[in-house]
Order: C-alpha cells, then sequence, then structure tokens
C-alpha cells in the first residue's frame, strides 16, 4: 500500500505541476538574449574555422571573451560577448556575420520540436481512449 500512496502523490504532483505551469515569452525572450551568445560559441568556433583560422586560436579567442563576459556580467552589466567578438582581429567575423549565427535561435533547440510533437500526440492518442483523464483535475474532490 505504500508503494501505492507513494506513485498516487507522484502523479498527482506531475498533474499539478502540468496544469498550473506557465510560460512567459518576454522573459523566455530576455533570457535568450541574455544567454544566446554563450550558446552559439560553438557555432562561432566552427564559422571561424572555416573562414581559416586555427581552431586552437579559434578556441581562446572565444574563451577569452566569453570568460570575460561573463563576468561582466556577473557584475550586472549586458552581455557583450558578440561585440568583443566582433572587435576582435584574430576573428574574420564582423558583428553581422554574429548576429546571423544566432537569429535563428530554434536551431539550439536540436530534435526538441520534433519530441514535442511526439509527446503531444501520444497524449492526444491516451486522452481520445480515455475522455475522463482529460477531465481530471489535480487535487480535485472525487
Amino acid at each position: 500500500p505504500d508503494a501505492f500512496y507513494a506513485m498516487d502523490g507522484l502523479l498527482e504532483t506531475i498533474l499539478t505541476v502540468l496544469s498550473e505551469f506557465g510560460a512567459f515569452p518576454e522573459v523566455i525572450r530576455a533570457e535568450l538574449d541574455r544567454y544566446l551568445p554563450f550558446l552559439a560559441t560553438t557555432k562561432i568556433l566552427m564559422a571561424s574555422v572555416k573562414a581559416g583560422v586555427g581552431r586552437e586560436v579559434a578556441h581562446e579567442v572565444i574563451k577569452e571573451h566569453a570568460v570575460k563576459a561573463a563576468l561582466s556580467m556577473r557584475e550586472g552589466q549586458a552581455n557583450t560577448l558578440l561585440e568583443s567578438l566582433a572587435a576582435d582581429a584574430r576573428l574574420p567575423l564582423d558583428q553581422a556575420a554574429l548576429e546571423a549565427l544566432i537569429s535563428k535561435p530554434i536551431e539550439f533547440t536540436g530534435d526538441a520540436q520534433g519530441q514535442i510533437t511526439r509527446v503531444v500526440a501520444r497524449i492526444e492518442l491516451i486522452t481520445s481512449k480515455n475522455p475522463l483523464a482529460a477531465k481530471y483535475k489535480p487535487n480535485s474532490i472525487r
């Protein structure tokens, strides 16, 4: 019986989280603007190498500017990683090229869109077979 109660509690918690979940697009946009340049460093490295910079040199330049930007962000300043990289003569990428590398943030999510589509399809299949399950509200009086 304890396992049943534990599982019931876990399922109730999951359902509560899902029913009360909220996405805040402006907060997401702000986080993307703030941290996307760091996520793009591999893409920047690859673009630099394709443009003729040695991998080790490009890596060192990107690391140097990323650390500097991260430290300044900890002091409350804006993320200046792209601007710093664009101004560094050791990399052949200007501001426009760097902005183009991060212009499609969805590219950084891998197969997330496909995974979401598959999960939603699976949920729709289950709830269509069990219509009462779709109407269930956590912590409701039974």
